[in-house]
């Protein structure tokens, strides 16, 4: 009886334990802030990246997650300096990231472009002088050919905090094309209504689960291999996906 109630006491307590890491204050969840990745809506927070964030917590038990919508240069921080516990977002690869930050599965593919008003074409055979803009801090992250571009002098690479911002930026004049995912772009872009241009196709990119965990947890490599085979199981269903085409259907994204 006295064993009975020992293995009962270490098999609650290691339960405990797993019960405590896997809550909102161990794994964070951030989403980009454009609509329609993610956004505030009637108080409630929605978006296909927002969307995939909540299922992945459900499948790693996290009961109280929450998925915060904040800009680029926010995630980018979060990932590069976490002290504590896991962080995770939905995001293109960067540079920045190295061995520091783990991208172990991609979860779509987009189509990134420059984009420009219909009065004022962007195309790559007049690029010379135009000021383009991009997410802070991903302005290596659409493609090789506009990076190029710009460390020839060519075009002027300008950030912007969100896609709107850029959008808005775009409407008055201040820049003359905007770098980034072409259908969140589109999608954006029609809300607004702007009319925009051909777009100047960059290449199809993907975004990865994207994964830090901060120095000295236990069991961090455990904790990467499960979230990698829980994403792999919620592609081969077909359910990320299914997220991803009823915010941004393939006409849009294909664009």
């Amino acid at each position: 009886m006295a064993l009975k109630f020992l293995i009962a006491m270490i098999i609650f307590i290691y339960s405990s334990c797993l019960s405590a890491k896997h809550s909102g204050d161990f794994y964070r969840f951030y989403a980009l802030n454009s609509k329609p990745a993610g956004f505030q809506e009637e108080g409630e927070t929605k978006g296909y990246y927002v969307d995939i964030l909540k299922l992945i917590a459900q499948r790693l038990a996290v009961d109280d997650a929450k998925v915060a919508v904040v800009p680029y240069p926010r995630i980018i921080n979060e990932l590069l300096h976490n002290e504590q516990g896991v962080v995770i977002s939905c995001l293109f690869p960067n540079k920045k990231f190295d061995g520091l930050v783990h991208q172990p599965v991609a979860v779509a593919s987009f189509q990134t472009a420059v984009v420009s008003l219909a009065q004022n074409p962007f195309t790559w055979d007049n690029l010379e002088g135009k000021r383009v803009a991009s997410l802070r801090g991903a302005s290596k992250v659409y493609g090789q050919r506009l990076y190029d571009a710009a460390e020839l002098g060519q075009v002027t690479m300008l950030s912007a905090s969100n896609y709107p911002q850029a959008l808005k930026l775009l409407k008055i004049g201040r820049i003359d094309g905007f770098a980034g995912n072409l259908g969140l772009i589109s999608n954006l872009a029609q809300e607004m209504d702007i009319k925009l241009a051909q777009p100047a196709h960059l290449s199809t990119t993907q975004s990865y689960i994207t994964i830090s965990i901060a120095p000295n947890t236990a069991n961090a490599e455990q904790i990467l291999q499960d979230i990698a085979l829980n994403v792999k199981q919620l592609l081969e269903r077909g359910e990320i996906q299914d997220i991803v085409e009823s915010y941004l259907p393939k006409a849009i994204q294909e664009r």
